[in-house]
């Protein structure tokens, strides 16, 4: 049921950027980027690897995800669905998993497709605001989950429950919001890095890796585990949390410092 439910989502997500976002008409140069786009996804995706949580392989360490919130941000949403569905596929019959699980699809769809959006709907919108929309998701994320922890009790891995004392809660709650506080002062010092004209450029790629990554690895994946492997979601998302903290300024790094390359090679290209 839950795969019908999640193609069905796949389908009218296709629908709405296919609708409202369509094809250049003639255009056979966005085409050849998104599919170098694809092909790299590939490779980085070849390159992964994964770490074993509570006996099952689900902890990917990887960075498939750069080339594809790049298609994202220089492509429309419909070439970036085209590059998010394409890159998945190929993924499955490189690195076969059996039976595929939509839910994986549709994340990775959104990987490019956020990105995309983001460029899209931000364009006029001025770098300090874009800031203060990353930094007050990361609050929200850190007081969110140091809340929902708070609340926590007892938490069930397979067949075995384990309690939570108060020390381990007061642990996991300083450890969100360290992490948090930490986050935002890098986004701050990196910001008083650059200069007026790269805030605008700096701000929405931010935006777009921090949005991706908090609705995708953050919220999605832990979910579909949870569906598949019986993860608990909050386990999954603990130490997801922790690993964001790692990749997410590396992620908006290299991304960052590849966009001034792609543009003057995309300007090249389309003279």
């Amino acid at each position: 049921m839950e795969q019908v439910v999640i193609a069905m989502i796949i389908i009218a997500l296709g629908f709405y950027v296919f609708k409202f976002y369509p094809f250049e008409k003639g255009n056979v140069m966005k085409l050849v980027i998104a599919a170098i786009f694809i092909i790299l996804t590939a490779i980085c995706k070849r390159l992964a690897i994964m770490i074993p949580l509570f006996g099952t392989e689900s902890l990917k360490i990887g960075f498939e995800y750069i080339p594809l919130m790049l298609a994202g941000y220089f492509l429309s949403p419909s070439y970036a669905f085209l590059v998010g569905l394409c890159s998945d596929v190929i993924g499955l019959i490189i690195v076969p998993t059996g039976f595929p699980f939509f839910g994986f699809t549709l994340g990775t769809i959104l990987v490019s497709v956020i990105p995309s959006m983001v460029h899209v709907h931000f364009k006029r919108v001025s770098p300090t605001k874009v800031l203060m929309i990353v930094i007050g998701l990361i609050v929200i994320l850190g007081v969110g989950a140091s809340l929902y922890i708070s609340q926590l009790d007892v938490v069930s891995i397979s067949d075995t429950a384990y309690s939570l004392k108060l020390q381990d809660k007061i642990t996991l709650i300083s450890l969100c919001l360290l992490l948090s506080l930490l986050f935002v002062v890098i986004i701050l010092f990196l910001k008083r890095k650059i200069n007026t004209q790269e805030a605008k450029t700096f701000s929405t790629w931010i935006l777009c890796v921090v949005l991706t990554e908090i609705v995708v690895t953050l919220c999605l994946t832990p979910l579909w585990l949870d569906m598949m492997y019986h993860i608990p979601w909050t386990i999954s998302l603990c130490i997801r949390v922790v690993k964001e903290c790692a990749i997410l300024p590396i992620e908006i790094f290299i991304g960052y410092s590849l966009i001034p390359f792609l543009r003057r090679i995309w300007v090249h290209l389309e003279k």
